[in-house]
């Protein structure tokens, strides 16, 4: 019998322990499908024209800029009191590679509502670029390292007494954390398919993870033709948002995602 043993990396072991400490709200669960044929079209030929524009920026600025129309949901709780924020940060993993490990590391994109899907893009290009060259994502990812190795090596509930003291502090959430929450796994799969993130903390409203584009029929006017549908799931903090705002949220979000705004 062969097998290997390797120890939790500081930053899977830092995950564990950090669900753990925060728990889990009352969520509820969109799972959504957006016809993204037109605006992909469109943004091909943007960059045809020498725009840098990826997709996933695209979505982020449309997911920022929606958050930013209905303020009610850029929020973070503390208890019975719930801070709302002008900026709309969001905190996304990019890939990077550790120790010959590929590893998803967080990056937070700054008021992603004042931002251009441009700007995004070449920002999230720029932490990978810096990454390679220096070893850090931002400025504030070397200490987010220390903590993690501190983390990984103190015992599980000093982990989680400290994961718990910083999550009752909404601005240092915000500034580690963001204020919402968006994973792809677009790059990775070929079918269609929802994720159901993980939603910790019970403090912030919406997190947002992002599948494949698959082809299919779809009624445009009164013919079916063949469209590129790309699935979402939204999930909804319950204990934080009503069905009403939630619904009003999607259905804003799906006309601009599609182009119809």
């Amino acid at each position: 019998m062969k097998f290997e043993i390797k120890n939790l990396s500081p930053f899977r072991l830092l995950s564990i322990y950090g669900y753990e400490a925060l728990g889990e709200g009352h969520n509820m669960y969109a799972l959504t499908e957006f016809d993204v044929t037109d605006i992909r079209q469109r943004l091909r030929s943007q960059r045809k024209n020498g725009q840098n524009i990826s997709f996933f920026s695209f979505l982020l600025s449309a997911i920022a800029k929606t958050i930013d129309e209905n303020k009610e949901l850029n929020h973070i709780r503390r208890g019975k009191r719930i801070y709302y924020f002008d900026e709309v940060d969001i905190n996304i993993p990019i890939e990077l590679e550790l120790d010959g490990i590929s590893t998803p590391q967080k990056f937070v994109v700054r008021d992603a509502a004042r931002k251009t899907s441009t700007e995004i893009t070449l920002e999230i290009e720029h932490a990978k670029k810096n990454w390679k060259e220096t070893g850090n994502v931002d400025k504030d990812y070397k200490w987010s390292l220390y903590w993690i190795k501190f983390a990984s090596m103190s015992p599980k509930w000093l982990s989680k007494f400290i994961t718990n003291q910083f999550a009752k502090n909404p601005f240092r959430v915000k500034k580690g954390f963001g204020t919402t929450y968006v994973s792809s796994v677009s790059g990775f799969t070929d079918f269609s398919g929802f994720i159901i993130p993980f939603f910790p903390g019970q403090t912030r409203p919406l997190a947002f993870a992002i599948g494949n584009i698959v082809k299919k029929p779809g009624v445009v006017g009164s013919e079916i033709r063949i469209r590129e549908y790309l699935s979402m799931t939204i999930s909804i903090n319950h204990d934080l948002v009503d069905g009403a705002p939630a619904a009003r949220f999607v259905n804003r979000l799906k006309q601009r995602i599609e182009g119809k705004l």
